[in-house]
C-alpha cells in the first residue's frame, strides 16, 4: 500500500510521521520512529496514493495499539493497530 500518514497523539504533542503498508476495514499496519505505549490510542491520518483516481483526502481514524514490534533498531518500528472509529 505504502500510503503517507501522519499520526497525532491524544495530549496533542508533535506529531510523528510513518507509512501506511497494510490497511483492513478493521485495523492497519504502519511503520514509523514512534514508539506508542501498550493500548494507547491516538488520530491517524493516511494519504491517499498520488496516482489513481479516488478521492484525495485523508482517512482519518481513531485508532488503538495492538501490536509495536522494532524493525530496525532504534529507528523503525511496525505498529498493527485497530482502528476505532472513522473520523469525519
Amino acid at each position: 500500500m505504502n500510503c503517507k500518514v501522519k499520526i497525532r497523539t491524544l495530549d496533542f504533542g508533535p506529531p510523528y510521521y510513518g507509512e501506511c503498508i497494510d490497511l483492513s476495514v478493521t485495523g492497519m499496519t504502519i511503520r514509523t520512529s514512534f514508539v506508542p505505549r501498550p493500548d494507547e490510542e491516538f488520530e491517524i491520518f493516511v494519504m491517499p496514493p498520488m496516482s489513481g483516481a479516488g478521492p484525495r483526502d485523508p482517512l482519518s481514524a481513531r485508532v488503538r495499539v495492538v501490536r509495536c514490534h522494532e524493525v530496525e533498531r532504534g529507528k523503525l518500528y511496525e505498529l498493527g493497530l485497530f482502528i476505532v472509529q472513522i473520523l469525519a
